[in-house]
Order: structure tokens, then sequence, then C-alpha cells
């Protein structure tokens, strides 16, 4: 069994697969987790995966205001691809609450709090309502608070070269390399021999240490750099084998290994060309 990692620099992704062919191992832990947003300092609120908010109707005002303003909410967030209503929740839901105040000239302030079924407060608003088109302009900019803004689809495909593979015993380095490579050949990028203006390279590193079972612990790790020499990300890999088994030739492995990695590369490489174009980054320069 195979626990691989992919890593970068925007995210953390726990991703299982199986490493055919190395040896039998016992239970490897998929320490898989809920990933959240980090709330205080994101510029949004909801991570994409969120199971949905319940709007609740506004306090402090008569109550048919009240819960116009939360069905306009939970409509406005329902055009942001959010699961929201006013009606029902589950567990894992968000509440978005209101407590409304007139004022002498006569406007609404809203202050919203967005918080969880346990009652800890992830975020709060405060909104003044004048008119009609200002309480559908307070709605549509309290569903852009809480939902982050969308990455534009790239369709770009991501050019990639294959580097050396260091760091493996015997024939580990040549085969990873070529296993890699053949790899990405059938996946949806652009493979190259060198690495070309905006474009991406992979390099694996592998280390393999004898653990005091006597099994050799080997761990390879693939990163994904684009142009300019930043890395992108890694996808890490390891296992237990049995000693010295894979000293001289990784014939029965490299393409095993090469296919569970695969996935998480093109992810990273997907991701880099989505960071580029909302960034509006023109072509990368060659480092000199």
């Amino acid at each position: 069994m195979l626990g691989h990692v992919i890593r970068s620099l925007a995210t953390v992704v726990l991703v299982a697969g199986t490493l055919l062919g190395l040896a039998a191992c016992g239970q490897v832990p998929q320490p898989f987790a809920k990933d959240y947003a980090n709330l205080s300092k994101a510029p949004f609120l909801i991570a994409p995966t969120t199971e949905g908010v319940l709007v609740l109707p506004v306090d402090g005002v008569d109550p048919e205001t009240g819960q116009l303003i939360a069905d306009l909410t939970a409509t406005a967030l329902q055009k942001q691809d959010v699961a929201a209503g006013t009606r029902a929740s589950n567990r894992a839901s968000l509440f978005l609450s209101g407590s409304g105040r007139r004022r002498l000239d006569g406007a609404i302030e809203i202050t919203w709090t967005l918080a969880r079924s346990d009652g800890s407060v992830v975020g709060e608003r405060t909104d003044t309502i004048a008119s009609d088109a200002q309480l559908a302009e307070s709605t549509a900019k309290v569903a852009e608070w809480l939902r982050p803004r969308r990455v534009p689809t790239v369709r770009t495909v991501p050019k990639v070269a294959v580097y050396p593979v260091d760091g493996a015993p015997g024939d580990g380095n040549d085969l990873l390399r070529r296993a890699l490579a053949l790899a990405l050949d059938r996946a949806p990028v652009e493979l190259t021999n060198d690495l070309v203006d905006s474009g991406h390279v992979v390099q694996g590193d592998v280390s393999v240490k004898r653990q005091p079972d006597g099994r050799d612990q080997v761990v390879v790790s693939w990163i994904v750099m684009d142009a300019r020499g930043r890395q992108v990300g890694t996808v890490d890999q390891s296992n237990l084998v049995a000693g010295g088994s894979l000293d001289t030739s990784w014939g029965a492995v490299a393409a095993p290994i090469a296919n569970a990695a695969v996935g998480g590369i093109v992810a990273l490489l997907r991701q880099s060309e989505a960071v580029k174009a909302a960034a509006g980054d023109g072509p990368a320069k060659l480092p000199e």
C-alpha cells in the first residue's frame, strides 16, 4: 500500500494511491481531514466544499421584513453556488443570522454573523440598507463575502519536461524518469524534451533508508517547478519494502510508482496554470 501527499504553497491535499509490486506491508494511516479556509485571514468565509448555510430571519425589524431579507440573501447565495436556504439545515451547516436596527434616517443597519452549529463565530460584517435597490445590492455583497471568487477556467494545456531523478540505487533513477515521462505522455499535458517558456519541469528525488526491522523505507518526491524556478508543489510517495529488494533493479515498480504519482502532478500543473491566468501573467522567462 502507498500513501502519497500533494503539497503546494496554496493548498494541502491528502491523496491515497497504490504502489504495486513493491512489497506487502501493513495498513498505512490515511490522515484524511476536512480542509477549512483560514477564516481569520481569507477574503471569503466559506470553503468551496461547505455543506451549506441556513439563513435565519433578520431580527430587530418587523417579521415580514426580516424574513424577506433572509429569503433574498439565501437566493443570492444560491446564485454563488452555495447550498443555502431558510428552512432546513444539517449537522454540518453554517448559520447566518442578522441583527437589524432602524436608524433615525429610516435606513436599516444589519449586523451579519456567520457561525458554526456549536455557536463559534466565523465572521461578522455590517451593512446599511436605505432602499429596495440597496437591499438587493447588500444581499449580493453578503453572498460575495461568504463565497470565494471563482478561479477562471484554464484551457491551456500545461507544458512539462521531466528532469533526471536523483538518489535511487541501481537502475532506479533512469527507470523512474522514463516511467514518469511515459505516464505524463498519456496525461492531458504536453510533454517537452526541455524546459520551455511558460512551461514546467518535474524532478524526482529518492531516498532509501534501512529500518531497525530490516526493511527499507522508500520515499519518492516529485517536485514541480515553473519556468522561473519557483516550486509549485510536490507529490510525495513512501512505502516499506524488503531490505535490499531495490538495490539493483526497479523494473517491477517504476511504472506503478509513476502511474500513482501522475494524477497529483497533473493537478499541480493545472493549479499553476490557473494561478497564472488569474494573475494575468504573460509567458514566464527562462532563468539565465
